[in-house]
């Protein structure tokens, strides 16, 4: 049986030039489904929910001021769903005040179940995130020194909604 490595272009050279490094060929991972295979849920309901959870996550990781809220439904893990997006912003805020809100952010998320990563270079932020129903909800906090503005954009899981219904929602052609 002749090695997978061997007959792939890319790989058979690195182990030809690097014979002390181990090489694991992992095969493909399956398409994600295309279907959530989940009854149909309103999304109205849903989305005011979402945005309380998003209010209340504001209070908890910022608890100040009144943040501009804009919200979008985008498309889903599967064709038949959704996902909930939530963007507050406040603007005006000072560099101290902005960046120390940030401090805090990962130990509070951690304890209240969400993995967390805060990212060494870039534009200061905090991204986290959890499984849901239908795929991971994901939060993104971050503050903008050139602008002042302090930032929180909450993803929801997704929602199983039919796939008409779905493109309805985000936009799309039905």
């Amino acid at each position: 049986m002749s090695d997978p490595i061997d007959a792939d272009p890319f790989w058979s050279v690195v182990r030809r030039r690097h014979p002390n490094l181990d090489i694991a060929l992992l095969p493909p991972t399956p398409p994600a489904p295309t279907l959530s295979g989940l009854p149909p849920r309103s999304p109205e309901p849903f989305a005011r929910s979402h945005l309380a959870d998003s209010d209340a996550v504001w209070a908890r990781l910022v608890g100040h001021g009144m943040p501009q809220t804009a919200t979008r439904w985008i498309p889903g893990p599967t064709r038949d769903s959704v996902r909930h997006l939530v963007t507050l912003t406040l603007d005006g805020v000072d560099s101290a005040l902005g960046l120390g809100h940030l401090r805090g952010t990962a130990d509070l998320l951690v304890t209240d179940g969400w993995r967390v990563f805060t990212p060494p270079t870039g534009m200061p932020r905090v991204t986290a995130d959890h499984d849901g129903e239908l795929g991971d909800e994901h939060l993104l906090i971050g503050y903008a020194p050139e602008t002042r503005r302090l930032f929180l954009r909450l993803t929801s899981t997704g929602l199983p909604v039919d796939e008409r219904r779905a493109q309805e929602l985000i936009g799309g052609t039905v």
